[in-house]
């Protein structure tokens, strides 16, 4: 599992000797600066993210996770807390359609450590430069296949595309040469679509089931 910084240890109130554990904020950091080193000194959201190196190298229990141009900030932060419970990586492909400090995606899961299991690539060219050894499968309302058709490798990386309605369906890159399957979740007729990190657990824990829910409890 991807757990890369420590575990706080105390309640959000607490403090020792002037210090806070880690992921929390004492009173004088600013709104916007939710991520702390051990001391509760603020740091940059991107350094606390996992770097793409170290992540095509963890051994994880479950694929991991990618977004592709995620657009709703609630969204990607719902996601980052369930990669942190999971121990999936989650990454993120740009452009984003939010700023990472956005107070919704801080709200849903960006408050602590989680930010650990969260990758950030300049575009899909540099994902699959950086995890040459993962076989990426696209969840697609245009595929055939069901996602319970396919038999999830750790090293797998579920791909999701941006929120309905923001952006074009990016197709080129959803049944391009990178991607492997194509597979969908099966719904009501004339229902557009689930919310996107819905899919994303759906997919996550099914992908966990048939890998025996390894490291979890």
């Amino acid at each position: 599992m991807a757990h890369i910084l420590e575990q706080p240890t105390a309640p959000a109130s607490a403090e020792s000797s002037g210090e806070f554990e880690y992921g929390y904020r004492s009173s004088h950091v600013p709104t916007d600066e939710l991520i702390t080193d051990a001391h509760g000194n603020p740091i940059n959201v991107t350094d606390a993210m996992l770097d793409k190196r170290r992540a095509a190298e963890i051994k994880t229990s479950t694929p991991h996770l990618a977004f592709y141009s995620p657009r709703i900030p609630g969204n990607t932060g719902s996601a980052i807390r369930l990669c942190a419970v999971t121990g999936t990586i989650l990454h993120l492909i740009e452009p984003l359609g939010f700023n990472l400090r956005d107070t919704k995606l801080r709200r849903a899961g960006l408050d602590y450590h989680d930010m650990a299991h969260v990758v950030l690539h300049e575009s899909f060219e540099d994902m699959v430069e950086s995890m040459p050894n993962s076989r990426i499968i696209a969840f697609t309302a245009y595929a055939k296949k069901q996602y319970t058709e396919v038999q999830y490798k750790p090293t797998d990386i579920l791909l999701f595309g941006p929120e309905p309605g923001n952006i074009p369906d990016p197709m080129d890159i959803f049944f391009g040469p990178h991607v492997a399957e194509q597979v969908r979740l099966p719904m009501l007729p004339a229902r557009r679509s689930l919310n996107l990190t819905n899919t994303a657990s759906i997919a996550v824990y099914e992908a966990w089931r048939q890998l025996g829910f390894a490291g979890g409890q």
